[in-house]
């Protein structure tokens, strides 16, 4: 339907109605919204491939959005069918995917500096496995870890559309990789402090206190 650049369109971010916690992004363009259906890092030929199948051989109303070193695709819906309003940018849920992106990224930069490159990159295939066992948005390829590892946390756009089951399995199983290959959690520290970047990491903290795979993140 539309292959359109970021400054095409307009991003806002809306409560998910099955989940208060969680935000979802919504793209608008010419009064039209548009729901994301999957990011695909810089790889326009997998992003390009699913656009032509929903539009060409499905006839859905879809828009591949370019932007540097990233394509999604994304699926027209209607707001008042998904019972979703409006919201800022720095509600509940987001900024739980924002403290768990600060320690993932916090704690894969520790690998990387401690072991190597080498044993860096099998971290990010043993994590890109768990990911994708476990069905989690933007874990599709190797690359889209990459862009996962790689964007800014703080730009509620950008984030995974990750629900708090998400993040639960993803502290916990990053906590048994970071201990598996550095052979201590002094890992810890570094990735609490990383929180400090986030305007509500003492909401976050509080959250990592009370849950049971954040328990293991104090």
């Amino acid at each position: 339907m539309f292959i359109l650049k970021r400054h095409d369109v307009e991003i806002v971010n809306v409560q998910n109605p099955q989940n208060k916690d969680q935000q979802i992004p919504i793209l608008q363009y010419q009064g039209q919204t548009f729901r994301l259906l999957n990011m695909f890092g810089d790889n326009r030929d997998e992003a390009l491939a699913l656009w032509r199948d929903l539009t060409d051989n499905k006839g859905k109303a879809c828009v591949l959005l370019e932007e540097p070193q990233r394509f999604s695709v994304w699926g027209r819906v209607k707001l008042d069918q998904i019972h979703t309003a409006a919201t800022d940018t720095s509600s509940a849920g987001t900024y739980l995917v924002q403290g768990c992106l600060l320690i993932l990224q916090a704690v894969y930069l520790e690998v990387e500096d401690i072991l190597g490159t080498r044993q860096a990159g099998s971290f990010k295939q043993d994590l890109l496995k768990f990911m994708q066992q476990g069905k989690f948005a933007q874990s599709e390829s190797i690359n889209a870890l990459e862009t996962v590892l790689s964007i800014n946390p703080l730009n509620s756009v950008q984030i995974p559309n990750w629900d708090e089951s998400k993040l639960q399995l993803l502290l916990g199983e990053l906590h048994r990789l970071a201990s598996s290959y550095l052979g201590n959690d002094s890992f810890v520290d570094t990735a609490v402090d990383a929180l400090n970047e986030l305007p509500e990491s003492a909401s976050v903290i509080a959250w990592l206190q009370k849950t049971p795979k954040g328990k293991l993140w104090q």
